[in-house]
């Protein structure tokens, strides 16, 4: 291991000074440069168990995680090998025993309730590579990731918000706190300012509403995208409810591509045509009077709440 800072603020000067010292978390999100012999000799201890890994670093890491203030550090540490092993192509091939950045990745895994908070921070930065193992990482942490990039969905930068959406798609259901995940994403589709977000937010509201017994509340946001000043928002509210998977929209969906297509919005009557064939199985093309006697015909069959889409990940 190599040992290096790392905070939100520091992320850059780290990775682009490629300096091998290591990281002296302090307070709040300041971060020095320094040398492994400056360290006080306990952070020393532990970067030097890290490095033998083995029995040694398992004893440790039972301390470590005792140790909010030692766990910090260490955390802190890892992201910057982490990040570094990619940069330099330190990634096991298949079938091998893990490199560098696999064992860094899976003790940030490990330390998840005081890796989470910080991954979830690195979503906001610039640096797309950065981010994007910064997504994975908390992707491969699950549940535990929730808090801190829903967190993200106010964030000022849009990117940052996009970002979290687009991750919150990819996350197990929160159990009590889902109908808090649901109505923040909602929030996004409905209110913010950039339709980049807001489309993200309604595929991820799909996504997740798909996994969700009751389907109501993100049905009815989708269905009001349909109509956004964006036409973008509209082509994904549409693959949000296409995803969504439940065929009551239809009566809705074929509202909204009269609409569509009275406004000439190509691409969103597209789409909505794709959810139409998705949802009913009829791959007939139809206009939305068709569609309306296709409804009255099949609506006894299809109009009955489906079981939501079951997570692997989520507990039975």
């Amino acid at each position: 291991m190599r040992p290096l800072p790392i905070t939100s603020a520091l992320l850059f000067a780290a990775l682009s000074s490629a300096c091998s010292g290591p990281a002296n978390s302090n307070s709040g999100n300041s971060a020095a440069l320094v040398k492994s012999a400056d360290l006080p000799e306990r952070q020393r201890a532990v970067l030097e168990a890290w490095k033998t890994g083995g029995a040694a670093w398992e004893i440790e890491h039972e301390r470590v995680v005792r140790d909010p203030d030692l766990a910090r550090f260490v955390v802190d540490n890892l992201i910057v090998e982490m990040v570094q092993a990619f940069d330099r192509s330190r990634i096991a091939a298949v079938g091998k025993l893990e490199g560098p950045f696999e064992r860094a990745q899976n003790e940030l895994v490990l330390l998840q309730e005081h890796s989470a908070p910080e991954l979830a921070e690195l979503l906001a930065l610039k640096d797309g590579v950065v981010a994007f193992l910064a997504a994975d990482t908390l992707e491969k942490i699950g549940a535990p990731a929730i808090a801190g990039t829903l967190h993200l969905l106010a964030d000022p930068h849009v990117e940052a918000r996009r970002r979290a959406a687009e991750l919150l798609a990819r996350l197990p259901n929160a159990g009590a706190g889902e109908p808090q995940v649901l109505e923040a994403l909602g929030a996004r589709v409905e209110k913010d300012e950039a339709w980049i977000v807001r489309g993200q937010a309604a595929l991820a509201l799909g996504a997740r509403g798909a996994r969700h017994k009751h389907k109501g509340y993100t049905l009815g946001v989708l269905v009001r995208a349909l109509d956004d000043t964006d036409t973008s928002v509209g082509v994904s509210a549409a693959n949000g409810i296409a995803t969504l998977g439940e065929p009551r929209a239809i009566p809705k969906l074929t509202d909204a591509l009269s609409k569509a297509a009275q406004a000439g919005h190509v691409t969103v009557v597209a789409a909505i045509e794709a959810a139409l064939a998705d949802l009913s199985g009829e791959k007939r093309p139809l206009e939305p009077d068709g569609w309306r006697r296709w409804w009255k015909e099949h609506e006894g069959e299809l109009a009955k709440p489906h079981a939501p889409v079951t997570d692997p990940r989520e507990p039975h």
